[in-house]
């Protein structure tokens, strides 16, 4: 890319890391579209707005970024006092009635300004009793280091809704505001674990990863909720076991792999099935030859530690169904796998 790589240190403060490159100008409307169409996670948090409080304005747009990609509108603050000028400023207006949520970095934590803070925020919302609900955005804390003891201190004495450590992954972002900004969200979560070990009760499914760690942990927690799971450690392999006729109901694939990756043997795999599938339709073939399914399409699902805009438009441009993030959560489990296995 005909680049170059860098980083400034300072003791006791931190790296700075940066590289240069070239690169073409995308089309991202397109791509924008596609994320937001395709994972409904997303149209969950639209027209929210956030507040991150952060004294470092770099960590401070990192947040944000992660923010905006759930189509969350962002304002940054850098201090706890800035912040309450913040909420007075926007009082009564419809940013304030939008705010969901605070994210206040530990950095910039500020134990003696947090009461002032949490009275500010009742007094708003008490001057507004119409709209309660989203007038009382909840507070988390960002840190990259805490003890559980800590983190049940802050809880418990009501100074913060949760805790959420960095850095930070979207994945657990989503869950996170799932659980504490929807509305009746923790019955919905609590039905959708229970309901997961039905879900995949008895479905084969094949697992695709070169690395062995990862397909152990995979492999576990699938068999957690009573799938019957088979591994594979490369592409080549897993378009020789998906060659229809087979009995897998389901195959999670990684994307990164040597010699075939994950993109390339699930094009081969649907140009395998469209084959078979125009053999049946025009009487070439029987279905008989083919374990009497008329219609090969084994649901494959991207493994990745983090999905971003144009690894889902290139999961789906390869014939993809979705996604799931590695460490497997169970609510996003459930959501990518119940389309297809829940027969209610």
């Amino acid at each position: 890319m005909h680049g170059e790589i860098g980083f400034v240190s300072e003791p006791g403060i931190g790296s700075t890391f940066s590289f240069t490159g070239s690169f073409a100008k995308g089309e991202v409307s397109s791509l924008d579209s596609r994320w937001k169409q395709y994972d409904p996670v997303v149209s969950e948090f639209q027209g929210l707005r956030a507040l991150v409080v952060d004294n470092r304005s770099i960590r401070a747009e990192v947040t944000r970024y992660h923010l905006r990609r759930l189509g969350i509108s962002v304002d940054i603050t850098l201090s706890m006092e800035s912040t309450c000028t913040y909420l007075s400023n926007a009082c009564g207006t419809s940013d304030f009635a939008h705010l969901a949520m605070i994210l206040i970095d530990k950095d910039a934590w500020n134990q003696g300004r947090v009461l002032p803070f949490r009275s500010l925020l009742k007094e708003h919302r008490q001057n507004d009793r119409l709209n309660v609900s989203t007038n009382f955005p909840k507070i988390f804390l960002l840190a990259t280091a805490m003890t559980p003891l800590e983190r049940s201190k802050l809880t418990t004495a009501g100074f913060v809704d949760n805790v959420l450590m960095k850095p930070l992954r979207l994945s657990v972002i989503v869950a996170c505001f799932q659980e504490l900004l929807g509305n009746g969200r923790k019955d919905q979560v609590h039905r959708k674990k229970t309901t997961l070990g039905t879900v995949l009760r008895e479905k084969r499914i094949l697992v695709v990863d070169d690395n062995k760690v990862n397909r152990r942990v995979a492999e576990g927690a699938l068999k957690k909720y009573g799938a019957i799971v088979s591994c594979v450690e490369k592409g080549q392999d897993a378009l020789d076991k998906l060659r229809p006729p087979h009995n897998f109901d389901a195959c999670f694939m990684d994307l990164q792999m040597p010699e075939m990756d994950g993109f390339e043997a699930t094009r081969q795999i649907r140009s395998v099935e469209t084959q078979v599938n125009e053999k049946i339709a025009s009487g070439e073939a029987s279905i008989d030859m083919y374990g009497n399914v008329s219609y090969w399409h084994i649901p494959i699902l991207a493994m990745t530690a983090d999905v971003i805009q144009a690894t889902n438009e290139e999961c789906m441009k390869c014939g993809m169904d979705g996604y799931v993030s590695k460490p497997f959560e169970e609510e996003q489990l459930y959501s990518a796998v119940a389309s297809f296995f829940e027969s209610g």
